[in-house]
């Protein structure tokens, strides 16, 4: 695994990678959610690495935020800064 998700504070969920800076996002969920998101955040994030060829990283995991029936807002880093 390259980092991958970690719960900052009460909602608030950060995926990112050691390997590749600009992979680094967070997502913003309800709390009732919090724990089922971080879950299927992490699969989503493992399964990537070989089952997420022609996606991007960020469509990916939100698809699998979709497909779990989690509401969420998602921020990703913009590497220039």
């Amino acid at each position: 695994m390259n980092i991958g998700v970690e719960v900052l504070k009460e909602s608030v969920i950060r995926v990112q990678s050691q390997l590749n800076d600009w992979m680094d996002c967070v997502f913003i969920v309800s709390k009732d959610d919090e724990e089922k998101a971080r879950e299927v955040l992490e699969k989503a994030w493992d399964s990537f690495w070989e089952d997420g060829d022609g996606w991007c990283y960020g469509n990916y995991l939100e698809d699998k935020l979709v497909n779990a029936g989690i509401a969420f807002d998602a921020y990703y880093a913009d590497a220039e800064e």
